[in-house]
């Protein structure tokens, strides 16, 4: 009755979630050797998963003559709701065939798990270059130990140094097996699961104000995201540099205050920063699906250049603008 009456409410990430295994150290990963569809009221795209546990094609781990680089993102550079030639990855992989670029991109993961992935598996496949997609809820991600239903690992910063927590991540427990069914399988979940949640909030959210813990809740949470997301950075600044690699930092369009941040950050670890905002300044509508924020293959595209611009300012890709 729901697919019929309201497809609006159509379950937001089931088909998405069931590409996941459960992994004790990342918290989930792609099962490898998959295929199937995701299907969503704006789109339906095929999904292919390699032997790696990568949406990308397959790549030997030993070096080729093409140069190399690795992509690190979540949903953005997973290509949520584009097929998998539509990704900016792929479109700048076909402008220069003197590279392989690889996109080990998760839907889902914050700067925590994507530095994990680097330091435990991407590193292997030996990038001369190591490109970070870095998105808004990145910063509160880094701080959690469960999204999405899934439990997962997180850091804090002890004496000035990174210290992992939540591994081996737990199994997923009754509560999130019912989320899970409830708000990815059912029409009608989400949206009594939404009303609930925001009751609670609010319940909660005036139970600290009358405590007089509701202001430093938030202040903490703010300096604790700030100050992990930084050591997470220049940690997979510092292994790229150790490995031979460039690492780069591209952020997806954010608030005047996290983009000005991570520009700070970036200047003073001398790490490239390219950010997106202004390619996407007066295009909201024609880079977004109507009924989901991601980019469409129009997104992608618009992604694709102001990245390959910004590589070849870097002389990653053959000539510099001066020189074309």
């Amino acid at each position: 009755m729901g697919r019929i009456f309201f497809p609006q409410w159509a379950p937001p990430r089931e088909e998405r979630v069931r590409f996941w295994t459960y992994s004790e150290l990342l918290g989930w990963e792609h099962s490898p050797n998959q295929r199937g569809r995701f299907n969503h009221q704006d789109f339906s795209v095929g999904v292919v998963i390699n032997s790696y546990g990568m949406r990308d094609d397959e790549y030997a781990r030993e070096r080729t003559a093409k140069r190399r680089m690795l992509v690190i993102g979540d949903s953005f550079g997973w290509g949520f709701g584009v097929e998998h030639q539509d990704r900016f990855s792929e479109i700048l992989e076909n402008r220069h065939s003197d590279w392989e670029i690889i996109n080990a991109s998760v839907s889902g993961y914050g700067t925590d798990q994507q530095f994990l992935f680097l330091k435990e598996k991407g590193i292997d496949f030996k990038p001369d270059v190591v490109l970070l997609l870095f998105y808004a809820n990145d910063f509160v991600n880094n701080i959690r130990p469960e999204q999405y239903w899934y439990f997962k690992p997180f850091f804090v910063v002890e004496d000035g140094t990174l210290q992992l927590r939540n591994v081996p991540v737990p199994k997923a427990s009754i509560r999130q097996r019912l989320d899970r069914f409830f708000l990815g399988r059912t029409y009608l979940g989400p949206r009594l699961y939404s009303t609930f949640g925001k009751l609670k909030c609010l319940f909660e959210s005036r139970k600290r104000v009358g405590e007089g813990r509701l202001q430093m809740n938030t202040v903490g949470e703010q300096i604790a995201m700030y100050d992990v997301t930084y050591h997470l950075i220049t940690a997979m600044n510092d292994l790229s540099r150790k490995e031979g690699s460039q690492f780069v930092l591209v952020s997806i369009p954010m608030s005047a205050e996290k983009s000005t941040w991570l520009h700070k950050i970036a200047e003073k670890e001398n790490i490239p920063y390219l950010q997106l905002d202004e390619y996407f300044e007066s295009k909201e509508d024609s880079v977004k699906f109507p009924h989901d924020s991601h980019w469409n293959a129009n997104g992608h595209a618009i992604a694709a250049n102001a990245i390959d611009d910004f590589l070849q300012e870097l002389r990653l890709f053959g000539a510099s603008k001066s020189e074309r």
